[in-house]
């Protein structure tokens, strides 16, 4: 679907609001307020809230599916986990308000078509992550580990970063000019480096 300048505006309005208060919670007069156009225009552009939604997530899921040519020419186990990792992170960070969107969306499973991009994106990035660890096993540097287990590992620490940011960037006392995304994304993403390696590499 092709979107013209003022299609891609009302989307990246909307997708705040959405991120901030919910879907439920924001109306599609919330939404002209914010772009500055009336409520019909919206209604031209997308036929409904529930359309504009769809078309968000249809729009920007891409970003977060993981794509092998990042990675996948690094011969070394070890280093391309790492640029799996860093690829997903990098995702991640790409658009944080449509990720709170579909977290959202899966969580209250209202709309039966987001809940099934987000699971179809899981299950993508879940394969690509067993593929990962197949091929270090291969090499034998990698034990097998669930990598379903791995990627909720990988969700979750994000997750607790994102969704409980006041008490956490109080307690990290950043230094000024240090945004709490900039240092997420770097020591984050060192940490799920190590924390996998250590799974995939550890004997029982």
């Amino acid at each position: 679907m092709e979107l013209n300048n003022k299609q891609l505006e009302i989307i990246e309005i909307a997708k705040s609001l959405f991120a901030q208060n919910g879907f439920d919670a924001t109306s599609v007069r919330d939404i002209a307020q914010r772009a500055n156009i009336n409520v019909a225009m919206i209604n031209y552009y997308f036929n409904s809230k529930e359309n504009l939604l769809e078309t968000i997530i249809e729009h920007g899921v891409e970003a977060y599916r993981l794509d092998p040519s990042k990675y996948q020419d690094e011969v070394d186990p070890f280093l391309r986990l790492e640029k799996m990792l860093d690829h997903y992170m990098e995702s991640k960070f790409s658009d944080l308000h449509l990720y709170q969107i579909l977290t959202n969306e899966a969580t209250t499973k209202k709309r039966i078509n987001s809940a099934s991009v987000f699971k179809e994106l899981r299950q993508h990035n879940v394969r690509q992550l067993r593929e990962v660890i197949e091929y270090g096993c291969e090499k034998g540097v990698f034990r097998f580990y669930d990598p379903l287990l791995l990627h909720m590992t990988m969700i979750g620490t994000f997750l607790n970063y994102k969704m409980n940011k006041s008490v956490i960037e109080e307690m990290l006392s950043l230094s000024s000019g240090i945004s709490y995304e900039d240092y997420l994304k770097e020591e984050l993403t060192k940490h799920l480096k190590f924390i996998l390696k250590a799974i995939l590499t550890y004997e029982n």
